[in-house]
């Protein structure tokens, strides 16, 4: 049982530049009360500039850049 926990995940940011597709992101809304239900949905892709931007600076950061 998860009990209303997230699951860790992670987003291979070079993947994602490599092939130029980014993750789907699911924007639906919790309830603040657990078990009540969902508050809003809808589905939408990042912007590739996002993990474009964030490749950047982890390379700079690694002093790969």
């Amino acid at each position: 049982a998860l009990d209303f926990q997230g699951v860790p995940t992670g987003i291979d940011i070079t993947k994602v530049v490599k092939l130029g597709v980014t993750p789907v992101i699911n924007t639906g809304i919790a309830h603040k009360e657990p078990g009540v239900g969902q508050v809003g949905a809808g589905v939408v892709r990042a912007p590739l500039a996002c993990f474009e931007q964030a490749l950047e600076a982890y390379g700079e950061k690694m002093g790969v850049a």
